[in-house]
């Protein structure tokens, strides 16, 4: 069985990950068009900060609702 600490862990983790993507978005948003077409040209998965903040939340809250219906 895992230990719930190492859960606690991993969702402080996530939660810290939600607020940098947040933060990146919130950065991105500012940018000039060449800056943010530089900026998903650059991605590994072509998509820009806000695809992974959207990420970031979705399975925050798939795992939150996941531990609270054990």
């Amino acid at each position: 069985m895992m230990s719930m600490n190492e859960m606690d862990d991993f969702l402080y983790h996530l939660k810290k990950y939600m607020e940098y993507t947040t933060e990146m978005r919130s950065s991105y948003e500012h940018l000039s068009d060449r800056e943010k077409n530089l900026i998903v040209e650059s991605s590994p998965t072509k998509q820009g900060p806000e695809t992974l903040s959207k990420q970031a939340y979705a399975w925050h809250d798939e795992l939150f609702d996941r531990l609270n219906k054990k």
